[in-house]
């Protein structure tokens, strides 16, 4: 287990766990959703309430931010390329080399990037189908089986998701199913470094962290919390 944890609490101040001192830093701002920076465990790029983009290390105390559109959720991944759903539910990713928003046509539900590749995303269609789409080379791959509300993607490629119902999943590509659990979370992110362990948020806003494989587990106490993000470490 390894990446640095950040969360937004249910008041909508973000923080990050210190494993050194095994607490939660506080910050003072709210954030609507962030997306941990995956190449280091000082930055994450979040959504601030009024839906603007921005990038932000807190030990540099640097900045950076994304114009041009309005997002409720956001991705970062391989090439740590970041996409967004806009307010209106149409999904976009940011090109570095123009400074701007490419636009796609398509309404998706949820992103979540593929941290192997810059060119690919994995995402939930709004009739909670889940699938994966290389915009650049069009290819195309879906994950059949569940109805889902949000997804994420971890160590050796691998997908988890929240299913509608609130009970977490993960796919089983040996199989080419989902293996259902029977627990019901808020939020997931998965371990960047396994694809045996989840970080996720249960329904009391408690933040844990468990290998299904191993029946491992860690408990993150000290906040209530709504969304969970891991990053570099």
């Amino acid at each position: 287990m390894s990446g640095r944890i950040w969360a937004i609490q249910t008041n909508g101040i973000w923080t990050r766990w210190a494993p050194e001192y095994q607490r939660w830093d506080v910050y003072s701002e709210k954030r609507a959703y962030l997306a941990a920076d995956p190449t280091t465990g000082q930055a994450c790029y979040y959504i601030d309430p009024d839906a603007s983009v921005h990038w932000r290390n807190v030990d540099q105390n640097q900045n950076k931010s994304f114009p041009g559109i309005t997002a409720k959720q956001i991705s970062v991944g391989g090439g740590n390329r970041l996409w967004a759903i806009q307010s209106n539910g149409v999904w976009t990713r940011w090109a570095p080399e123009h400074q701007r928003w490419d636009v796609y046509s398509e309404k998706r539900a949820y992103v979540a990037a593929d941290p192997t590749t810059g060119q690919a995303c994995y995402y939930i269609d709004l009739d909670g189908s889940v699938h994966w789409r290389n915009v650049d080379q069009n290819q195309n791959k879906s994950f059949p089986g569940i109805t889902a509300k949000q997804i994420s993607v971890g160590g050796d490629n691998r997908l988890w998701a929240i299913q509608s119902n609130g009970i977490w999943t993960r796919w089983a590509p040996e199989h080419q199913r989902w293996d259902l659990y029977s627990e019901t979370r808020t939020s997931i992110a998965a371990d960047p470094t396994t694809g045996q362990a989840c970080y996720y948020i249960d329904p009391d806003g408690a933040a844990h962290w468990r290998n299904v494989d191993q029946n491992q587990t860690k408990d993150f106490p000290g906040i209530t919390a709504k969304q969970i993000s891991v990053g570099g470490s």
